[in-house]
């Protein structure tokens, strides 16, 4: 008699890790190169939408792809390349709160050129300032501020290279 009552114990100890393992497997969420995704853009809070705008329509040669609200003041701008999908820098102004001491901004936007040093003129005719990280032969970098102290890294691959 006293097996049974052990035996069955150990039965129902295996069926409760059984089903926690199958229930955990269930709920845990698909590994993140199953799930489709692509990138949509980048989304930056501006002091002032109209010269924002036209500081990225003019030196990036980006178009107004939507405005949010529809109707009314404007909130949201989005711009993005003619022609091409996805890559699209979403311009809004959302509050007037400052950033933290010593920062001019959150983050940095990241453009690949076939031509940096062109862009970087127009950046400079429009009033930006520049930092050049590029090395002779290799891959040209250069780092300009848009008109909110966003940073704006410019990417040109080396010839024949990456």
């Amino acid at each position: 008699m006293r097996r049974i009552p052990c035996t069955l114990v150990i039965l129902l100890a295996g069926l409760v890790v059984g089903l926690s393992a199958l229930t955990a497997e269930a709920q845990a969420p698909a590994p993140a190169s199953s799930i489709d995704l692509s990138f949509s853009g980048v989304g930056i809070n501006v002091a002032d939408l109209a010269r924002a705008e036209k500081f990225y329509t003019e030196v990036f040669g980006l178009e107004r792809v939507f405005r949010f609200p529809p109707e009314g003041e404007l909130m949201e701008v989005g711009l993005a390349r003619p022609g091409q999908s996805g890559g699209m820098i979403l311009l809004a102004h959302l509050n007037d709160d400052p950033l933290p001491d010593g920062k001019s901004s959150y983050g940095r936007i990241v453009l690949t050129t076939t031509d940096a040093e062109a862009v970087a003129k127009r950046a400079v005719a429009a009033g930006s300032t520049l930092r050049n990280l590029g090395a002779p032969g290799g891959p040209v970098i250069i780092f300009l501020t848009d008109p909110d102290g966003y940073e704006v890294e410019l990417y040109q691959p080396a010839p024949g290279g990456e």
